[in-house]
């Protein structure tokens, strides 16, 4: 058997999968349309789980572009405050990211073709090819899973997001969101310091609301963060889609699905990089078992909804309950910083592992 895999889309899960392959040995060929790495990179929001991102050894430090050791949550006028010992989130400039993964990939060996967005002829010809594996590592809108005929995802959520510069931001190290059947329908708003003088403001919208996510992004602008904009205006404004739902199956024969293409995101905040790449260290596995074992490709879906089913189940329940019961979400956060919970967050939160944090909660010493 030819020991050949192409990933299709050069994200970060996909030049994570081709620089692991690669580190084993594997030939691989990864094809993006976009010409250059960084193209298109700040769509996607930077704020990553600084516990989440180490696991997987990068050196990241030359696209840091701030710590957060806190985050305020509003809703109904209802406001819990979490502050940590340490930092427990980074910002990142995905586009410097980007650059830093697709180095080491190259480097490992593999081949990123950029400029090369592949038709569905020549995706339908790859799939043919039973000596090879492909992978559809390209977002939330996949030309492979399309092609090879998988379930579509069930809901996404549409987002916009400005960074606004020339501000003097007070608390650089707290994140805040903002819950509002307002402006965020089934989802929410939110504030990242970049620096002292730079703040990404963003909203998500699920797709099944009446409305744009800009027409959106504007009200929530309007009420409830215009004041501490005052006068910046903004360096950039982007719109994306992030899938919010996980497909039924995302192996199907010599085809593999990994990150925003699964759906492996957390409904709670659309996060979906850590669980991609955590999904691409075992899709490598599992690759490298067909191409030089015989095994079969189908273990990469056993293994990684044995390892991470749990905590993405635990995310939608969470998301369901906060997007539907608004009232009742306020009533919570008073009740959570009654009995201490802010507290508890501040201490073992880990929103990468909502099982473990649920395990500490009821193990922890009163």
């Amino acid at each position: 058997m030819r020991s050949k895999v192409s990933i299709v889309g050069a994200g970060a899960v996909g030049l994570y999968l081709a620089y692991k392959l690669a580190s084993d040995g594997i030939d691989v060929t990864i094809y993006d349309g976009k010409r250059n790495i960084r193209d298109r990179s700040d769509t996607a929001s930077g704020i990553l789980s600084k516990r989440g991102l180490e696991r997987f050894k990068i050196d990241y430090s030359a696209a840091l572009l701030n710590e957060l050791d806190g985050v305020v949550i509003h809703v109904n006028r209802k406001t819990m405050k979490v502050k940590a010992a340490e930092p427990r989130a980074v910002v990142l400039d995905r586009g410097i990211f980007a650059e830093i993964l697709m180095g080491m990939a190259e480097d490992a060996g593999a081949e990123v073709l950029l400029g090369k967005r592949l038709g569905k002829e020549k995706i339908a010809e790859m799939i043919m090819d039973n000596e090879s594996v492909l992978v559809g590592a390209d977002g939330a809108v996949s030309a492979v899973a399309s092609a090879a005929g998988f379930d579509g995802i069930r809901e996404y959520v549409l987002t916009y997001k400005a960074v606004f510069d020339g501000m003097s931001i007070e608390d650089c190290g707290s994140a805040e969101l903002f819950f509002s059947k307002s402006f965020a329908h089934r989802f929410f708003g939110w504030t990242v310091p970049y620096s002292g003088s730079a703040l990404e403001i963003g909203l998500g919208i699920s797709d099944s609301a009446k409305t744009s996510s800009k027409t959106a992004f504007s009200r929530f602008i309007n009420e409830e963060v215009k004041d501490k904009i005052g006068m910046a205006r903004p360096i950039g404004e982007h719109a994306s889609m992030i899938p919010i739902s996980r497909r039924k199956k995302t192996v199907k024969e010599n085809v593999v699905l990994v990150g925003d293409a699964a759906g492996q995101t957390k409904s709670t905040t659309g996060g979906g990089l850590i669980f991609g790449m955590a999904c691409a260290d075992i899709a490598a596995k599992s690759i490298t078992a067909h191409l030089r074992k015989g095994a079969k490709l189908s273990a990469y879906e056993r293994m990684w909804r044995s390892r991470y089913g749990l905590d993405l189940r635990l995310h939608d329940a969470l998301h369901a309950y906060y997007s539907n019961f608004y009232g009742s979400f306020g009533f919570f956060i008073g009740m959570a910083e009654t009995i201490g919970l802010d507290r508890f967050f501040g201490r073992y939160g880990d929103m990468d592992s909502p099982s473990l944090m649920i395990k500490r909660f009821f193990t922890r010493s009163v």
